[in-house]
């Protein structure tokens, strides 16, 4: 295999709502999952949960004047619960996981962070030191990359000189391009973090960029990803909170509606086409046995 991967299996859930696409305003799934961790850094700031102290740059005013309350906090994360079973735990554990697979990579040598669809994403700025020697290229569609720079520029954080933007539409621009006009170096051990992305693209996008990976020429290279794992109408009261979600999808999510997902039981084969192999396959209540803290976290 010309490249390894680590992937997670979760169902996601966001419970802000907007019905306008992202083509024409930033992602509000982004944006929900920064008022997680801004959420997180104020309730579990000691632990790697609360790790990111950029997330509230990224939130609307008025949600980040809300949560400065314990009591608004600890309200919006029962309504999760009520909208998302289990979204704000995974999310939360999922942004934790993330940051250790980036700082590993590192650490073993990556010269290159390619962050697809990276939303607010917040890793090169808190990780602005180790990722020093490091090409850092952040991907995302136009309307939330726009978004990014403006509350980049509010909250006077610095962009570093090793970052490029690049935007794209994953659904309707080549990957490729985009990357070789941003400098991408194809023969770099790179580490690609795919986070919260995948489920939103449509299956030729998705799959379009999983090969890309698989092509890279450096053998080290790692692809970090979540997905939704493929469930049947039939078998969806088997899943815990998967009908709910399903539900506040339908009634709230026109504007980003899942469009992937992926066979658990065929995927080792599914990832072999694509010339990727598996390091790790972590389910998210693996993923939150790692990484939320134990014991005392609700």
């Amino acid at each position: 295999m010309r490249s390894i991967l680590c992937s997670l299996a979760h169902e996601q859930g966001e419970i802000f709502m907007s019905k306008t696409s992202v083509e024409h305003q930033h992602s509000d799934t982004a944006e929900v999952a920064a008022g997680y961790r801004s959420v997180a850094c104020k309730e579990y700031p000691e632990t790697t949960i609360g790790a990111d102290y950029l997330a509230e740059h990224f939130i609307s005013t008025s949600h980040k004047f809300l949560i400065k309350f314990g009591f608004v906090r600890k309200l919006g994360i029962v309504k999760s619960r009520k909208f998302t079973p289990g979204g704000f735990k995974y999310v939360l554990a999922r942004t934790a996981f993330f940051d250790q697979q980036l700082l590993n990579a590192l650490g073993n040598g990556a010269k290159q962070l390619v962050i697809l669809g990276a939303g607010f994403d917040t890793r090169a700025y808190r990780f602005a030191e180790q990722c020093s020697g490091c090409k850092i290229i952040e991907l995302d569609i136009a309307s939330t990359q726009n978004r990014k720079k403006e509350c980049l520029l509010n909250a006077g954080i610095a962009i570093p000189k090793n970052l490029t933007f690049a935007s794209i539409n994953f659904n309707l621009e080549s990957l490729q391009d985009v990357l070789r006009e941003a400098g991408y170096d194809n023969a770099l051990q790179t580490v690609f973090l795919w986070e919260g992305v995948s489920m939103y693209l449509q299956q030729s996008a998705a799959e379009a960029t999983l090969q890309f990976v698989g092509a890279c020429k450096n053998t080290e290279s790692l692809l970090v990803f979540d997905y939704i794992a493929t469930i049947a109408d039939s078998e969806v009261d088997n899943y815990y909170g998967v009908k709910t979600w399903r539900e506040t999808w339908a009634r709230y999510r026109q504007a980003e509606p899942f469009k992937f997902t992926i066979d658990d039981s065929q995927i080792a084969s599914y990832l072999e086409g694509m010339g990727l192999s598996i390091k790790s396959h972590l389910k998210e209540r693996e993923i939150e046995e790692r990484c939320l803290p134990q014991p005392g976290y609700k």
